[in-house]
């Protein structure tokens, strides 16, 4: 099985994108992208077959199976390196019986999933990985081609949880990280996550959609990746959360 992924505008234009490439928007339309997976390459392989496949990489030790993403690897980005991968085996999270929330609702078998246990908190590690692991394949590529690293930094505004997950996959794959933040506008506790990953954290008078504008302008000639969830890599390592809920039933 040979499958294939990439960006296609979300709008329905007939523009499409490689994974390696840096692209927020549609170049025709100015539309979000969606990540377009090559549905006929994974039909080849049976629903029986992927369950299979999914339950015997599950929680393991096999890089870089054992991580709820990439456990699921066909399914998120088929033909990235391994090598590229930078992972703390997120997802794998934990269901948690609510029996007493279920019998207020009159239901006795409800279970929430704990995405939060996670390596910064927050289940934005979950498209962080995918989104990091890109841009490590980006460069990879752009080396083997005797360019040199496409992309020299990661960026993002964020209120707390984006900063967290972006700082510790940085500080992970060894590329530098820069975070916008209003100023007085985030807890202690979720400033100190990046600090302590080594990001550049600037505290700008404004809020988070101002730092969301400059983080935009910062990033437009390529060089610095954006991280934002306008990226539509991010969904991807998110969207397996549904995967995982099946193989935990």
């Amino acid at each position: 099985m040979r499958a294939k992924a990439r960006f296609s505008c979300f709008a329905g234009c007939d523009e499409h994108y490689g994974l390696d490439e840096i692209v927020y928007r549609c170049k025709r339309c100015g539309a979000l992208l969606d990540v377009e997976h090559d549905l006929a390459a994974l039909r080849e392989r049976s629903g029986a077959a992927w369950m299979q496949l999914f339950d015997r990489r599950w929680m393991r030790t096999e890089w870089p199976y054992g991580s709820g993403v990439w456990g699921k690897l066909e399914w998120v980005y088929p033909d990235i390196d391994p090598s590229s991968i930078v992972s703390f085996a997120e997802g794998g999270s934990n269901l948690l019986w609510a029996e007493r929330y279920g019998r207020s609702l009159g239901l006795s078998d409800v279970w929430i999933k704990q995405c939060g246990n996670s390596h910064t908190g927050s289940f934005k590690d979950l498209g962080m990985t995918v989104l990091v692991s890109a841009v490590r394949e980006m460069n990879r590529r752009h080396e083997l081609a005797g360019k040199g690293a496409r992309v020299r930094a990661i960026a993002c505004a964020s209120t707390g949880d984006t900063s967290a997950a972006l700082a510790a996959y940085c500080a992970a794959a060894e590329i530098p990280a820069l975070v916008l933040l209003p100023k007085d506008k985030v807890s202690v506790a979720q400033l100190l996550q990046p600090l302590a990953n080594g990001a550049i954290v600037v505290s700008l008078e404004t809020d988070f959609d101002g730092c969301m504008k400059i983080v935009q302008e910062l990033t437009a000639d390529g060089s610095i990746y954006l991280a934002n969830s306008m990226n539509s890599l991010r969904i991807e390592g998110q969207k397996t959360i549904a995967a995982e809920l099946v193989q935990q039933f």
